[in-house]
Formats: C-alpha cells, structure tokens, sequence
C-alpha cells in the first residue's frame, strides 16, 4: 500500500582541509514496499529554478541491507550503497558529467508503522580522486 509521507533529507559533505557544508530539505513523497523491498519517491527542487526538478527514487533492499539511489531530471545518476563495499557510478549535471566511486562506511536503516529512517555515512571519490567525507540521513513520518 502507498502510503504519502513527509520527508526530511538532509545531507552534508566535507572536502579535504574545508568545515562541513550541509542541506536540509523537507518535501512529501510516496513511500511503498514491493517484491519485499521498500521504496520513496519525491521530487527536488535543484538551486533557484524552480524548473530544475530533480525526480528521487530510493529503493531499500533490506536482506542484505542495500540502498539505490536513482536521479532524473535536473540531475541524472544511479548512486548504490552496500555497507563495506566501493560501488562506481555516473553524475550527470547540466555542468558537466563526473564518474564517482562510493565506499559505503555504514547504513543504518528502521522501519515502523508511523516512522521510517535512513542514515547513510560514505567516503566520495570523483574522477578517480578523493573528494569528501559524506553523509545523508532520510526521514519519512506519514503525512496528517
């Protein structure tokens, strides 16, 4: 069953010798579970355009524990996350293309009735180069 929920994804990063920079963003989405996995969908607004849609599917496989990120839209890429494991993806952007390397450190992942969060704590490389400590972490609450 479908359920529409609020989220809260907030997402930081750190480049080498830089502060943390964080994003916080609250939208709705539309969270399911088939073939006994569970998916999130929401739409993100990408910088100032509120043209540049960004199109968001998370979906959590839970034995084992893997997550896959899927943009479209605005941005395009397919970013996957294996706890202790380096996984090679693709970022497209209107600025250009980038290949990343993602070395997940840990996910953390519960599920209850009225509550669902994802915590994803992973080292980026970019072209082959070290470029940030990173971390996301999603929350999803039904919506009233």
């Amino acid at each position: 069953m479908k359920k529409e929920v609020l989220l809260t994804v907030k997402g930081r990063h750190k480049e080498r010798g830089a502060d943390w920079e964080g994003i916080e963003v609250m939208t709705t989405g539309t969270l399911y579970e088939k073939n006994n996995s569970l998916y999130l969908i929401y739409d993100e607004v990408m910088g100032d355009d509120e043209n540049d849609i960004s199109h968001n599917r998370i979906k959590i496989e839970q034995d084992p524990l893997t997550v896959t990120m899927t943009k479209s839209g605005a941005v395009v890429s397919v970013m996957s996350f294996a706890e202790n494991s380096r996984e090679k993806s693709s970022y497209e952007t209107p600025f250009g293309s980038f290949t990343l390397e993602i070395d997940t450190r840990e996910i953390c992942f519960e599920n209850r009735e009225d509550y669902m969060r994802l915590q994803i704590r992973y080292q980026l490389e970019m072209n082959y180069e070290h470029f940030s400590e990173s971390d996301i972490s999603i929350e999803a609450r039904p919506c009233m």
